[in-house]
């Protein structure tokens, strides 16, 4: 089961309200979670994850279930789920809303190969955190990866959009579907990284890099985590969200680092299905009739 499909993670969205509520569903003979949004008594499903076997058939089946609850949308617009195949979303009668993408390590590979799969620079900065005697450990304290993550983005001229509360709750389901994974010196923590996992895939949730720290914590944390997902026999660590084509120089610099792990790029889009025109004109209508008076 996709993990973005699953139970734990609804239920992070439904406890930090990043959604009305969680939403389970019996699909083609399977069961989901899906997150419901609810405005002006009216309601839309949404996806956190794709559903990568024989997709068109089940999004049939997820459509048709949403007509009789009476949605009037259902979307996907989370940088975690994989929906690749664009021309199975459009005849569907999908609306494509984004594209991005996301490298993907093969971790069936041996490790003397996957170290060759990475880029020169990589290799050398990996080594030379070696040489720094930085700790690697599979724990982060929530504080300590929050802290990290405000001067990461920080560096880049913005906010950091999560929450501690959202933090600690995230963090508090580590376990066999999630990995937390550090380096630290010295002075303290110089990387982290949250990966959620599930059969076939370790997921790059969210990570953070102290600005002005030890050169090459972070290369070597994604390193120890393909070995440390490979060691629990997932078979793909996929590297989050990546944007090809950006005038962003920090997004274009994690398109860069990421593209370096010798993964091939998949491109996904977001997406969204009107199940309900009229429904969802009313919804509109009533959401611009808020705004004014709010």
């Amino acid at each position: 089961m996709n993990y973005f499909l699953d139970r734990e993670w609804l239920a992070l969205m439904e406890q930090t309200s990043s959604i009305s509520r969680a939403c389970r569903l019996e699909v083609e003979g399977q069961t989901v979670w899906v997150g419901e949004y609810q405005n002006a008594r009216q309601k839309k499903w949404q996806l956190f994850g794709a559903w990568e076997k024989d997709g068109a058939p089940w999004l049939e089946a997820l459509f048709a279930l949403g007509d009789r609850h009476g949605v009037f949308q259902i979307e996907c617009a989370f940088n975690m789920a994989r929906w690749t195949d664009k021309e199975m979303l459009e005849g569907l009668g999908a609306e494509i809303t984004e594209e991005f993408g996301t490298y993907a390590v093969d971790l069936g590979l041996e490790p003397e190969t996957l170290w060759s799969g990475l880029h020169g620079k990589h290799r050398n900065m990996i080594q030379r955190a070696r040489r720094e005697n930085l700790r690697v450990f599979f724990d982060v304290d929530a504080e300590a990866l929050a802290a990290t993550m405000d001067e990461t983005y920080a560096k880049g001229g913005v906010d950091n959009p999560f929450s501690r509360s959202y933090l600690r709750h995230l963090l508090a389901l580590a376990g066999p579907k999630m990995l937390l994974a550090g380096v630290s010196s010295d002075r303290g923590l110089e990387a982290a990284a949250v990966i959620p996992m599930d059969t076939t895939r370790g997921y790059f949730l969210h990570g953070a890099t102290r600005p002005e720290g030890t050169p090459g914590a972070a290369n070597l944390l994604h390193w120890e985590v393909m070995l440390n997902l490979k060691g629990r026999g997932v078979t793909t660590y996929d590297l989050g969200g990546a944007r090809r084509q950006t005038d962003d120089p920090r997004l274009a610099g994690i398109f860069r680092f990421k593209e370096r792990f010798g993964g091939r790029f998949q491109p996904c889009w977001y997406w969204r299905k009107v199940i309900h025109p009229g429904r969802k004109m009313l919804h509109d209508l009533m959401v611009r009739v808020q705004k004014t008076w709010s």
